[in-house]
């Protein structure tokens, strides 16, 4: 059974995604990368929300340090994606698409996004959220932190270098990937370091509660509608 980190599309991003995938797939004449460099944008703008957005309003927490990140990541990828995709060609974009095929999933008929994550580490987290649920989450922190940080890194991997390598960047292209990669993940480990050991248990159980509902497995979700 596979493991995965899988979220709905919002509606906007679903219907973009089917579109240019669609596009691609049938070698449309007409060019696509503006549309892609959209839908990308789209698809990091959830990733954030669903990630660090939507998390601190579950947990309830007054922190800006997620907040902070979000803006930060926001901005070097927009610009990054832009670099990245704006002058490709349907046939350079084509190639890249293998790369959100590989994320696209569906669930009850509705357009998932989802990355692989190692069973331990699904098994991490549930062990962790099961010491939340009983009340001991102020004493569980570290085990938290080491779950989450283990989870950066391979979101980081998934969500950034696997779309990177999709687009075969080239040396200066991907010396621009390469440094925003260093900003993504200095950012994130050094959030989370910071935010993780001050929860309180009230927001470490919104936390519990929101993280666990996005982890699923196989035949959860799946490849085809």
């Amino acid at each position: 059974m596979s493991a995965y980190f899988a979220f709905k599309a919002e509606p906007g991003l679903a219907t973009d995604l089917e579109y240019v995938l669609a596009r691609l797939d049938e070698h449309s004449p007409e060019p696509q990368a503006e549309l892609y460099v959209k839908m990308s944008m789209e698809f990091t703008d959830s990733v954030l929300k669903t990630i660090l957005l939507d998390l601190v309003k579950a947990m309830g927490s007054k922190s800006g340090i997620l907040e902070q990140l979000a803006g930060v990541l926001r901005g070097t990828m927009h610009m990054l994606l832009r670099q990245l995709l704006s002058k490709r060609s349907n046939s350079e974009l084509e190639k890249a698409a293998v790369y959100v095929h590989a994320r696209r999933r569906y669930r009850n008929g509705d357009v998932y996004i989802a990355i692989p994550i190692p069973d331990t580490l699904r098994t991490h987290f549930e062990t962790v959220f099961t010491e939340i649920d009983a009340g001991r989450g102020e004493s569980n922190r570290e085990e938290l932190r080491v779950a989450m940080s283990q989870f950066v890194d391979q979101a980081v991997v998934s969500y950034f270098d696997e779309f990177v390598a999709a687009l075969q960047p080239g040396f200066i292209l991907g010396k621009a990937a390469g440094m925003a990669r260093a900003t993504i993940a200095k950012g994130a480990h050094a959030a989370m370091n910071k935010m993780i050991p001050q929860l309180t248990q009230a927001e470490l159980q919104g936390m519990a509660d929101y993280f666990d509902q996005f982890l699923l497995s196989d035949p959860e979700i799946t490849v085809k509608p």
